[in-house]
């Protein structure tokens, strides 16, 4: 084989030329602080580094999305805690009315008080989060959910519960329904109401009233109308349901419970002739319409007797939307328990992914420092040794 001049010239370069590149690799490697600059590297390496990379990426995802829930929920538990502490004051105001010593005057006041408090409960379920949206419009949350009008607050949102993907495979709410919070809220005990008849003029007083058998319960309304004869007070009960009677004369003793279709009343005070109390199953209502009800009944111009009743009746309504007002919030606090946990979780996941990361790609630096030490000792070698051969001439050897 004939070696030509330009072939030593040639071989000389492309193995300086090697051995600068694979010095500029290392180079590279090290200011990086990469075992794997390309897949070339090491393509196993580096699929296993992008499965891990991925993973990185979801947890930090959700993570964020953890952060996010948790900054709402919070949010939201906390207003609707102002939403039961507002609703508890305004029924220890009602009940405080309850008593011979408050006069129309006093009762206006308080009447004054409670709509203020309204106002407020009105401002409370519109309520924002930090990014502008309102917490109880459902899916809504670009649009006011809860609006005063002639007829009443009405809600303008959506059932909508938004979720969050803050966990593999789970999705969290991070709001409630405006519309189970405050609207529809189940009136009187949960199970039926009692009602005064507006037109009483007796002293006699309903209470809300407890279930004494559920299994009796058949869903109808009943009437107790109070008869008033030579002294002597009793009752009739009617179907109203069913537009039927089911007893008559039944002796009457105020305070004595009335059971009636597995419900039982408690009527005391002194009924006339002619009065009547209602009995009918729960219906929704919601909490503007209850602490309007109470304003109304402190401002009513009925007997004593009647008042006393609508004002227990709106207690009890406001009992059921606390009732509401608290499941909701436990809910809302369950989630943030389990953001808690997730997020723990998240952090160990990121830690855990992080290591392996580094084991798969990061680089041993002594070991690359050693590296780089040897490949500048063969380089500098290299070009010595090219730099005399490439000297040498036939000539040299001619006298």
């Amino acid at each position: 084989m004939r070696i030509s001049t330009s072939m030593i010239y040639e071989s000389g370069t492309a193995g300086m030329l090697d051995q600068q590149s694979a010095l500029y690799k290392t180079q590279q490697q090290m200011s990086s602080n990469r075992r794997i600059l390309t897949a070339a590297d090491d393509p196993a390496g580096a699929s296993a580094a992008l499965r891990v990379s991925q993973g990185l990426a979801l947890t930090a995802q959700q993570q964020a999305n953890q952060q996010a829930a948790t900054s709402t929920l919070q949010q939201s538990e906390s207003t609707l805690g102002s939403v039961g502490d507002l609703l508890q004051s305004a029924t220890t105001l009602l009940m405080s009315t309850q008593n011979a010593t408050f006069g129309a005057g006093e009762r206006n006041a308080v009447a004054s008080q409670l709509e203020g408090m309204l106002h407020q409960l009105i401002g409370l379920a519109n309520s924002r989060d930090g990014a502008g949206g309102y917490l109880f419009a459902g899916y809504s949350e670009t649009a006011q959910p809860f609006a005063a009008g002639a007829g009443g607050v009405v809600y303008s949102g959506d059932d909508g519960v938004r979720q969050l993907d803050v966990a593999a495979g789970r999705q969290l709410a991070v709001s409630v329904s405006g519309s189970d919070a405050f609207m529809r809220i189940k009136t009187g005990n949960g199970v039926f109401t009692s009602t005064a008849n507006g037109a009483n003029t007796g002293t006699g007083i309903i209470d809300s009233g407890s279930v004494a058998n559920p299994a009796a319960l058949d869903g109808h309304a009943y009437r107790l109308a109070f008869t008033v004869s030579a002294g002597v007070t009793t009752y009739d009960v009617l179907d109203v349901t069913a537009g039927s009677t089911v007893s008559t004369g039944n002796a009457f003793t105020s305070g004595n419970a009335i059971s009636v279709a597995g419900m039982q009343l408690n009527v005391t005070g002194a009924p006339a002739n002619g009065d009547s109390f209602d009995a009918k199953p729960s219906a929704n209502q919601s909490v503007f319409q209850s602490l309007a009800d109470g304003i109304a009944a402190l401002r009513s111009t009925a007997s004593t007797g009647t008042r006393y009743s609508q004002v227990n009746t709106a207690v009890a309504n406001l009992y059921q939307a606390q009732d509401a007002i608290g499941l909701a919030r436990s809910s809302l606090g369950s989630n943030l328990s389990e953001l808690a946990v997730l997020g723990s979780a998240a952090s160990a996941a990121n830690v855990s992914q992080q290591t392996r990361l580094s084991g798969i790609v990061d680089l041993d630096y002594t070991a690359a420092a050693t590296q780089l030490a040897s490949q500048q000792v063969s380089l500098q070698a290299a070009q010595q040794t090219f730099s005399k051969v490439s000297q040498l001439s036939l000539f040299n050897f001619l006298a």
